[in-house]
């Protein structure tokens, strides 16, 4: 690459209309992903603000729960530099329009689940909004690292509950079971590396790294807190000669669409209408 080239990717973009079509068209589709994924994962992180284990753990999930909300919105803001309005993507589209994470379809049902989801599909969105740290794009660049440190105490709270059910024999299976089913939709979550919205994002400087790079930052952190519980053999994850983390099932993305980063299906109309506040609209203030 010429200079010239080197010059250009490490420029600062200040707004979105700096960047050519395509590069802009792969950025916006990142946001709103990742904003819709926030907003349901607030949903259903505070669907089990009852019938947590305690009190205690029942007013933590109303705050992760506030904490996603205010992230998608921060999220969702961005894309007003995209000619959105940031309202309309919160409260006017239909289900099918929604891009949200696919774990996120199905409600949690129960404990387990919502552990296993804050372990490992917040993670995987924590993991890619890392990669928005460093972006070239500065509104992201600006916002994302306040979002990276709220999500902290989420990390810290999953892996403790995760040792502490391991260690209990009457949910360990259960909390098993919840691991199996989020890890695989985490991890492929992260994207394919022969897409091309995922090679141009890096190529233009607007993320840091690609899914792989993406996949490995995610099991360095989850994979540690999963074998020091014993769960890590059970779930097909093993260290490659000392170093990196991998699982030995191979991912597949067959039907894969970069846009949605799913394989098919989507969010229900009844998840969707919770997540515009259809039956508050009449409340909602500019």
């Amino acid at each position: 690459m010429s200079l010239e080239g080197l010059n250009s990717l490490s420029a600062r973009v200040e707004s979105a209309a700096e960047l050519d079509d395509d590069a802009r068209a792969a950025l916006r589709s990142l946001i709103l992903t990742l904003a819709d994924s926030k907003r349901v994962l607030g949903l259903r992180y505070s669907d089990r603000m009852l019938g947590a284990p305690t009190l205690e753990a029942g007013i933590a999930a109303s705050s992760m729960a506030q904490d996603e909300w205010g992230h998608a919105r921060l999220t969702y803001a961005l894309l007003g530099d995209f000619g959105d309005d940031p309202k309309a993507l919160e409260h006017e589209r239909p289900a099918a329009e929604y891009r949200s994470h696919p774990a996120l379809d199905a409600e949690l049902g129960s404990w387990a689940d919502f552990i296993a989801c804050i372990l490992l599909v917040d993670t995987s969105l924590v993991v890619q909004y890392g990669a928005l740290v460093e972006s070239r794009y500065t509104p992201a660049h600006n916002r994302v690292q306040k979002m990276l440190d709220e999500e902290r105490f989420h990390f810290q709270y999953a892996a403790g509950w995760v040792r502490r059910m391991a260690a209990v024999p009457e949910v360990r299976e259960e909390l098993a079971a919840s691991l199996a089913r989020y890890l695989p939709q985490a991890l492929q979550w992260l994207g394919d590396d022969s897409g091309d919205t995922a090679g141009r994002l890096v190529g233009e400087g607007l993320v840091s790294a690609g899914p792989s790079t993406l996949r490995a930052r995610f099991l360095s952190r989850v994979v540690p807190v999963l074998a020091d519980a014993g769960l890590a053999d059970g779930l097909g994850l093993e260290r490659r000669d000392g170093g990196e983390w991998t699982i030995a099932q191979p991912l597949s993305f067959d039907g894969w669409d970069e846009s949605t980063r799913r394989s098919g299906g989507s969010l229900d109309e009844v998840t969707a209408a919770r997540a515009r506040g259809d039956k508050n609209r009449a409340l909602l203030l500019d």
